[in-house]
């Protein structure tokens, strides 16, 4: 730099980003379904089964506001699933998890690494969706295990009292409804005191029905639709996690609180096969 030539301002890490919350896990907003100014709004996240903190930084960075860490039919553990809340909230986006099952260690590790959004899969009753609130809720609305040493906790470095308020009004506990048996157990399943919602999950709700791929099918369609009206009637939020089309669609006229609508594995497979398709083997 010559004698009197003034530096230049540093360069916004995040130049295109216009909404950004603070990472702090404690100071964020209490409700990621609640804007700044308390408006409920639509939460949209994609899908990252890669386990990639890269892929986890480019959502946040297109501008979705919660990206889904999939515990379930991925190889992704704790130790990964922390690195990846990391990822999530220096981009200033919500870390969502979908877990295996909804035992005590695995609620309330997810809940511990950072978490904003618990999703148990395979919810089929309303035992089952109490069992979740109870090891995902300190009192008076379950008994989460005591600890203030970690991410999800603050580290302890807060008031107590608050601490134990604010992780009962910040983090979510969704309940999936993938089977018949959920279906015909909804009004209990939606009952549960402290659960936050339901989260339909079409393709294996699918399945069950006999319908197995039939994302157009007017049957589901109007199954999940159903569902939602009930939840809505309930004051339970509202999910599902299917490809743009006409379930998708409808989900959201009916005022889908979130929306998974794509990942990077399924996205990748098909530009990654259309690429291929337009390259020929041979030359000439």
């Amino acid at each position: 730099m010559s004698e009197g030539e003034k530096p230049r301002p540093a360069r916004p890490l995040f130049p295109t980003s216009s909404r950004r919350y603070p990472i702090n896990t404690i100071d964020t907003t209490d409700d990621v379904f609640l804007d700044h100014n308390k408006v409920p709004r639509r939460i949209r996240a994609v899908t990252v089964n890669s386990a990639s903190p890269l892929l986890v930084s480019l959502a946040a960075e297109i501008g979705f506001e919660a990206v889904w860490i999939e515990s379930e039919h991925a190889p992704i553990g704790f130790e990964r699933g922390e690195t990846l809340c990391l990822a999530a909230e220096a981009g200033g986006i919500y870390p969502l998890i979908r877990l295996p099952d909804g035992e005590r260690h695995h609620v309330l590790r997810a809940l511990e690494i950072g978490a904003r959004i618990i999703l148990v899969p395979m919810v089929d009753d309303a035992d089952y969706a109490r069992r979740i609130v109870d090891v995902g809720k300190y009192p008076p609305i379950g008994h989460r295990g005591f600890n203030t040493r970690t991410r999800g906790m603050g580290f302890g470095m807060h008031d107590l009292q608050d601490l134990l308020a604010r992780a009962n009004a910040r983090t979510h506990l969704f309940a999936q409804i993938e089977t018949t048996e959920a279906v015909a157990h909804i009004d209990e399943i939606l009952a549960v005191d402290g659960l936050s919602g339901i989260f339909m999950g079409p393709g294996d709700l699918a399945v069950s029905m006999g319908r197995a791929g039939q994302m157009a099918d007017p049957v589901l369609r109007k199954t999940v639709l159903a569902c939602m009206a009930k939840a809505k009637d309930a004051g339970k939020l509202t999910g599902i996690f299917t490809l743009p089309g006409p379930l998708l669609s409808a989900a959201m006229a009916a005022g889908c609180d979130l929306v998974v609508c794509g990942g990077d594995v399924m996205d990748l497979g098909t530009a990654w096969s259309k690429l291929l398709g337009e390259i020929p083997i041979e030359g000439g």
